[in-house]
């Protein structure tokens, strides 16, 4: 139903700093054109802390064998967003030569910022509350779990049926259905020569206990008695050892 937030993170994450890489070598290329030289230096250290702060996220677990918390990524978006709103305000007020190609550039630059910024604070506004919502539905702990863990710590499908409980399904398994063998049916066979008001049937050539059993088998190969866990279940299990 929902793609995993690993790969949504993945996917958010290359965004910015494909964009983020893409306005720096804007701004480098522009600094001739600028009114004021010196800004381009701004753009760039501020570029550049994006930049590098989304790369340690994405390949900290692989370079650094270390964990990335969601605690320290959420920390780290927060405290870089008032960095990246300075930095659109700031290319939005730069001038430029009044030439056609510099122009054309420059508002190219504008907007990937502007794109960059946007995706920024989404993505740390939903880290947070998505974070926040995991507290209040299961998951005290979530700010110290691995956010590229498996299990994800964040269960789109549980966060969603906690928001909107109306979508829910009702588990009917323990209820009979009409295709469902019922095991526990009478059959009332009555031998040649009775008398009595029940209509005759003949004796089943089968044991007397071979078609309760060929009953249990069908019920049982129309379900599944192995159940998968889900991503809650899986966080919470225990793992037990059998000493031989």
């Amino acid at each position: 139903m929902f793609i995993s937030f690993r790969t949504f993170r993945k996917i958010i994450l290359g965004t910015i700093l494909l964009v983020s890489t893409a306005s720096l070598g804007l701004s480098l290329y522009l600094k001739p054109y600028l009114i004021h030289r010196n800004s381009a230096y701004v753009l760039a250290g501020i570029l550049d802390t994006v930049i590098l702060t989304s790369t340690l996220a994405l390949t900290r677990r692989s370079l650094l064998d270390s964990p990335q918390s969601v605690a320290m990524e959420t920390l780290g978006l927060f405290t870089l967003l008032p960095f990246a709103l300075i930095l659109t305000l700031y290319v939005l007020s730069l001038s430029v030569t009044p030439e056609p190609t510099t122009l054309s550039i420059f508002a190219i630059l504008q907007i990937l910022v502007f794109i960059g910024t946007t995706l920024h604070a989404l993505y740390t506004l939903g880290l947070i509350l998505t974070a926040m919502l995991t507290v209040c539905a299961f998951d005290r702990d979530v700010w110290s779990r691995h956010i590229d863990s498996s299990p994800s710590p964040f269960p789109m499908t549980f966060l969603f049926l906690f928001i909107f409980p109306c979508f829910s399904q009702r588990d009917t398994t323990s209820f009979p259905t009409e295709d469902a063998p019922v095991l526990n049916q009478e059959r009332v066979v009555c031998l040649p020569g009775c008398n009595c008001s029940i209509a005759k049937t003949e004796i089943p050539n089968t044991s007397p206990g071979l078609e309760p059993n060929m009953q249990m088998v069908s019920g049982l190969s129309s379900r599944s008695l192995v159940r998968v866990p889900n991503d809650i279940e899986r966080r919470t299990s225990i793992a037990i050892a059998f000493e031989v």
